[in-house]
């Protein structure tokens, strides 16, 4: 059965998102991701403006790139200079479809949600997945579609 896919991106983002600002350095910004098992970090300044987006894989390559050839101090870079400043990102009005089309058009699995320039949420390809792979048989027979995959 197709679940429909004009429901508002509202209806399905992640309204707790963890952020990060532009002045956090490598460590904090691996701390996050750490700490809350994430895999993107929305880099917002202080007034809720979205500034940039960092993915866990960017911030991995980046460490990599300062240990091995710049023996730099992870405490130098900040999340301004490592972030992808040309975000994409989509309106909580704006509907599940076209999220999933610009997620399949695209190379990245996560949408800042904003209201004018200011970050209110993010949906993932993993929310999307979620919403639809629900479904009333799955859970009548006690799976639980929360659980963690090892």
């Amino acid at each position: 059965m197709m679940k429909e896919t004009d429901i508002a991106i509202r209806e399905l983002m992640s309204r707790a998102v963890v952020i990060a600002s532009p002045d956090d350095t490598l460590d904090k910004l691996d701390e996050l991701f750490k700490a809350y098992n994430i895999h993107h970090l929305p880099v917002v300044e202080g007034n809720g403006t979205l500034k940039g987006i960092i993915s866990k894989g960017d911030l991995e390559r980046v460490k990599l790139a300062v240990d091995l050839y710049f023996n730099a101090d992870d405490e130098k870079v900040t999340a301004k200079s490592i972030m992808t400043s040309q975000v994409a990102s989509i309106g909580p009005n704006e509907s599940i479809g076209q999220a999933a089309d610009i997620f399949m058009a695209n190379i990245f699995h996560a949408l800042p949600v904003v209201e004018g320039n200011r970050l209110i949420g993010i949906i993932t390809t993993h929310d999307l997945l979620k919403y639809c792979f629900t479904d009333e048989k799955l859970l009548s027979k006690g799976i639980n579609i929360d659980q963690k995959v090892n």
